[in-house]
């Protein structure tokens, strides 16, 4: 694990878990990957899982460490966790809760020079199955790039009683961070021709497409049986669509070829307009960026019934619903910054396409 990008299709995760209870028996999983377990998360995640996992460990004569981290993911903050590991006999890491708790815990196991299980507890994005991590500064700023591992995460294990508990909230953020992954390998296009794609990128499109249906046809349900607290079918699913699956498509995409402007809308708003949209999720972000996106893919036609579907699960639909402190100064230096950012043609016509597009969530 070098921190670097390479070559390699990583599609996931070497073990894929997801059952009720599950942590009940979580020693028995645990020890395929070490003896003693670090969890390591925010204060929520942590107490969430803390007392019954403790359990699943004694059932296998095992005991862990579990150590709360409630802040951004940023390197020093990953050594001091990791030295806190190392000196309790730690050797492996469970990152334990959402997106930023799983890129924190990958982190913390490659100074630790260990692996990595994951375990979220909501499915606010499929940081689970990545193999990188977002880094930020200790004020949750974005560093631009990704931190690359060499290897997929060792697994990840889910408990559908846990995430049956999760606010819809969190499963809106996973939905639309999901969504987001079909315009953007469009790259410009209404679509996407097989002649003009990499065999694996095209695989991923159709895995994308795939998704972004049964995601907008089941997050209704899905939401009905978070609200009653039913672990059934419907949110099983959602789970499968927005981790694995959305996983499996960024590894196929292989990262490149894509005009990713809807997740560059998080990593600008988050870089230059850090305090002000602090309170929205990483997904809220992005699924916002899908207008923009459609607008610079030339798919106009479906920017309107994809904004009321917005609506109706409660997401943004404009710049100032994320915190965007939006003055003609402000909205110029995003405009800016994402013309620049490398995932828009140099063209000038793909310029004015993206201004245009982040002009419509600009009211």
């Amino acid at each position: 694990m070098n921190g670097q990008r390479d070559d390699s299709y990583k599609f996931g995760a070497g073990r894929f878990i997801m059952r009720r209870g599950f942590l009940e028996d979580c020693g028995e999983e645990l020890r395929r990957y070490g003896n003693r377990p670090f969890f390591v998360g925010g204060p929520t995640a942590v107490s969430l899982v803390r007392e019954r996992a403790r359990a699943g460990l004694a059932r296998a004569g095992m005991e862990g460490v579990f150590s709360v981290h409630p802040g951004h993911v940023f390197h020093e903050a990953a050594r001091e966790k990791a030295e806190e590991a190392r000196r309790a006999g730690c050797d492996v890491v469970v990152a334990t809760g959402g997106g930023r708790a799983m890129d924190f815990g990958k982190l913390v196991a490659y100074y630790l020079g260990v692996r990595v299980v994951c375990l979220p507890t909501s499915i606010s994005t499929c940081a689970a199955y990545s193999p990188f991590s977002l880094i930020y500064t200790p004020e949750g700023r974005t560093v631009p790039g990704n931190f690359c591992y060499d290897m997929e995460n060792e697994a990840i294990l889910v408990d559908l009683d846990v995430m049956a508990g999760q606010p819809g909230r969190y499963v809106v953020s996973g939905m639309l961070d999901a969504m987001a992954k079909r315009v953007e390998i469009q790259n410009g296009s209404a679509d996407y021709p097989r002649a003009r794609a990499p065999l694996a990128q095209y695989a991923g499109y159709v895995l994308a497409g795939l998704t972004f249906r049964e995601l907008e046809g089941k997050i209704d349900r899905a939401l009905d049986s978070l609200a009653a607290g039913r672990p059934d079918a419907e949110l099983e699913d959602m789970v499968m669509l927005n981790i694995p699956l959305t996983g499996i498509i960024s590894g196929l995409s292989h990262g490149v070829g894509q005009a990713a402007i809807a997740h560059d809308l998080y990593y600008k708003s988050r870089l230059l307009f850090t305090a002000e949209t602090l309170g929205a999720l990483h997904g809220e972000i992005v699924g916002l960026g899908i207008l923009p996106q459609m607008y610079y893919n030339g798919q106009e036609d479906d920017i309107e019934s994809f904004k009321a579907f917005l609506r109706r699960v409660h997401a943004p639909t404009c710049l100032t619903e994320i915190g965007f402190p939006l003055t003609d100064g402000n909205f110029e230096k995003l405009a800016a910054a994402m013309s620049e950012s490398g995932f828009v043609g140099r063209d000038e016509a793909y310029r004015a396409r993206l201004r245009r597009g982040l002009e419509l969530i600009a009211r």
